[in-house]
């Protein structure tokens, strides 16, 4: 049986191309979205012999570039992201830089912090991108950096801080917090005791507190010595709970971690945060927007990654009780929930998301979501048959004064042409139909994560 992450909008495209010419729009471009998007996922440089070890997430990382100036679109580009991994499958440059720890194929997501354009991978170092994509920098934090980093760092939109964790297979310690300041100096290093190693894909911030996910994806040293696919497994045995800790704390106590308050729930798997901020009661609660998961890589190699369909909950953690309360917001599938990103950490209303089919089989997308999480409604955008969107990006308009007035990104796959459009639409007439469509002049591969850049940035 074919690979299901080989074929169709999941096939890599083997063309690395520059359009700097006017590309063609339906409708108009808002005059406010000066700067670019830029779009990460895995794309193999070289398509596997043997289809049956491939798995989505291993595959190389290839940028997209959409730029957007004075009303119109100028340009696209995609690029490999220049990894050693990449330099052992193609003749291109190595990357300058130290080496990693192990050769990541930052496939993940692409953000910006400190005027530097980082590409992500959770098993690798970040890359530093040159403007034009073409050329990388490992980038360790000026020796600062001495294990991987999430894929799913936050920026504190009041300090400009980065903050974010890594998780190591081969520890302990098997998890570290780290912050950057806005400069890009890092500034803050913790070490937080785990049993084991897990797949710790996200975690959730908000202007006090970091909690983090020791959830049962467990890392099998068996499988990854066998080579097969992702070496992660589901083990609810393991035993599943959440970790909050104060962000402006001790670096740290008698023990590693000892400073981070544990909370068991019931066995469950997130990849992805909405978003989280203190509870404005003054309870000293957390409250946490997730999409998650009954379970998740306990479906057989070359299946879905979960037998289950993601859909949107709130968790209420509260670490003096030991407590977590959790709540259904929604039971639509979903997956890649965004938010404005000026809200980070702080009480948001307006939520994002990409609409996935009722069968977890069925790949591709139906359709995007906007929650008004404060009066508990959903508005669903349709594109239309044989037309999959990516993840929602939100572009504050740059005279936005609430929370929904502004710009929803997203890179939509059309079957019957096999071809990609950038679709732009009004956050606050969210079902359409788009203001502007942009046709692109290469397909882009289902992927995962990016952002938005504004020009002078």
């Amino acid at each position: 049986m074919p690979n299901p992450y080989l074929q169709g909008n999941f096939a890599p495209v083997l063309e690395e191309r520059t359009d700097d010419h006017e590309l063609p729009v339906d409708g108009v471009l808002p005059p406010d979205l000066e700067g670019q998007l830029l779009r990460n996922g895995p794309n193999p440089a070289v398509v596997p012999t043997d289809g049956d070890d491939y798995h989505w997430f291993t595959g190389d990382g290839m940028v997209h570039q959409i730029e957007l100036r004075r009303g119109k679109a100028v340009g696209y580009r995609n690029r490999w992201v220049r990894t050693r991994k990449l330099a052992g499958e193609l003749p291109t440059a190595l990357p300058r830089g130290p080496r990693e720890p192990l050769d990541g194929p930052a496939n993940t997501h692409v953000v910006r912090h400190a005027r530097t354009t980082l590409a992500l991978v959770e098993s690798g170092f970040p890359h530093a991108l040159s403007p034009d994509l073409d050329r990388a920098r490992v980038h360790d934090f000026d020796s600062a950096l001495a294990s991987p980093m999430t894929a799913h760092p936050k920026v504190d939109p009041d300090t400009g801080e980065l903050v974010f964790f890594g998780y190591d297979l081969f520890g302990p310690p098997f998890l570290r917090y780290h912050v950057s300041d806005a400069t890009g100096l890092l500034t803050t290093t913790r070490e937080i005791d785990l049993p084991r190693a897990v797949m710790m894909h996200d975690f959730a911030v908000t202007a006090t507190r970091v909690v983090f996910f020791d959830l049962p994806v467990v890392f099998d040293l068996d499988m990854a010595a066998a080579g097969r696919g992702m070496p992660f497994r589901w083990d609810p045995e393991a035993g599943a709970r959440l970790g909050v800790m104060d962000r402006h704390g001790p670096a740290g106590g008698t023990d590693p971690g000892d400073d981070v308050t544990w909370i068991g729930i019931d066995p469950t798997y997130v990849f992805h945060v909405l978003n989280a901020y203190d509870d404005p009661g003054g309870t000293g609660a957390v409250v946490v927007d997730v999409v998650r998961y009954d379970s998740a890589f306990d479906t057989a190699p070359g299946g879905p990654i979960a037998g289950s369909v993601p859909t949107l909950a709130r968790w209420t953690v509260d670490p003096t009780t030991r407590t977590v309360r959790q709540t259904a917001l929604d039971d639509t599938p979903v997956e890649f929930p965004r938010i404005d990103d000026a809200l980070a950490g702080r009480r948001h209303r307006f939520g994002y998301g990409v609409v996935l089919p009722d069968d977890p089989r069925t790949p591709g997308s139906t359709g995007l979501i906007r929650y008004d999480l404060e009066r508990d409604t959903t508005e669903r955008f349709d594109p239309g048959p044989g037309r999959s969107p990516g993840e929602p990006v939100f572009v504050r308009a740059v005279d936005g004064s609430q929370d929904d007035e502004g710009w929803v990104l997203s890179v939509v796959h059309d079957a019957d042409r096999d071809a990609s459009d950038l679709v732009v639409l009004d956050a606050t007439s969210f079902r359409g139909p788009p203001v502007a469509t942009v046709h692109l002049p290469a397909r882009v591969p289902f992927g995962f994560h990016g952002s938005w850049i504004p020009a002078g940035t």
